[in-house]
């Protein structure tokens, strides 16, 4: 009769001190409530901004010569510009997508000092560990708070950018680049997922360093290795396309070209010292000279910018949960 009396009890009692996933969020929210408040600001800010940076690109027109549009330091100068569109394609090609793309040093900086590495420093997360909690469980639910409030915002941010950016002056202009670094990045879903990566290169750092100041500067450093290196790897992700012969006119327009110039029967390259000019056919006498029996050009076509953007976002994916994994064997290892 005791035993049945007082199993309620003891289920009450453990349902008092497991907590719910849910709970735990509403805690790791409420501590970091700061930061939500900041990133819900600068979210709403900008979102504002873009939505001006449409109303301010789609009244704009090139009333001067539309090369002019190739080289944006031109475009204050010559009087038959509109002012509107100059500031228009400074803040959309330039401003905004640069901002896009290094932002998330300060995501990751955040993330090492306050998203772990405070808690690992003061004590805390050893003392939440004690309340029924397990380490994984409270870090996995710290990470994907943050991670899911950071990727929402950005998530919104990337499609008002290309909505802001798609305004009439630039259809079928040289203006419309899509090979473009950062702006080609900015345009897809590989910007969310290098957000995600800035909270967990950030929050594995700061478990394994235990020390905030430390773990800001080290994930600040390691995140903008990252922003600047992984755009050098995208035109290698998805096979290129070649193309051989004198005529180097023969790449298809809007290509993203990645190295053209003359090479031997080998492909070996033959270097073009002394050998440029505008007549094509003293360039082509020049190298033939040298031993080169034709151009080659290796580029992308339009076609692949989709392929290019599943396959960064893809390799940001998987370095996000290397990184994952690795904070949770360091876990696990600590607490064992």
């Amino acid at each position: 009769m005791s035993t049945t009396s007082n199993r309620p009890a003891a289920d009450a009692v453990s349902d008092v001190s497991t907590p719910s996933v849910v709970t735990l969020a509403r805690v790791a929210l409420r501590l970091h409530r700061g930061a939500l408040v900041t990133w819900l600001a600068v979210v709403v800010l900008a979102a504002a901004g873009l939505v001006w940076l449409r109303s301010l690109g789609m009244p704009a027109e090139i009333l001067g010569p539309p090369d002019c549009g190739l080289q944006p330091d031109c475009l204050p100068r010559e009087p038959g510009v509109d002012p509107d569109l100059a500031l228009h394609l400074q803040l959309s090609g330039a401003t905004v997508p640069i901002l896009l793309g290094t932002l998330p040093v300060a995501v990751a900086a955040w993330a090492g000092a306050a998203l772990t590495g405070a808690e690992q420093e003061r004590g805390t997360a050893a003392f939440a560990w004690t309340q029924s909690v397990s380490p994984r469980r409270w870090v996995a639910v710290k990470w994907s708070v943050a991670g899911a409030v950071v990727v929402a915002g950005v998530g919104l941010l990337v499609p008002l950018y290309v909505w802001a950016r798609s305004v009439p002056y630039m259809a079928g202009t040289p203006l419309d680049d899509w090979t473009v670094q950062p702006l080609f990045s900015a345009s897809g879903p590989a910007t969310p997922a290098l957000y995600l990566l800035a909270v967990t290169l950030g929050a594995y750092t700061g478990l394994l360093l235990r020390r905030s100041l430390a773990a800001l500067a080290v994930s600040a450093g390691a995140m903008f290795g990252a922003v600047k290196g992984l755009p050098l790897l995208v035109p290698h992700l998805w096979p290129a396309e070649r193309v051989f012969g004198w005529d180097r006119e023969s790449v298809p327009g809007k290509a993203w070209v990645l190295s053209s110039g003359p090479v031997d029967g080998q492909g070996r390259t033959v270097s073009m010292d002394g050998c440029y000019s505008d007549d094509d056919s003293l360039v082509r006498g020049c190298v033939e000279a040298k031993g080169a029996e034709g151009f080659e050009t290796v580029y992308h076509p339009a076609s692949h910018a989709v392929p290019l953007h599943l396959a960064e976002t893809a390799l940001v994916l998987v370095i996000t949960a290397a990184l994952a994994f690795a904070a949770l064997r360091l876990l696990r290892r600590r607490t064992a």
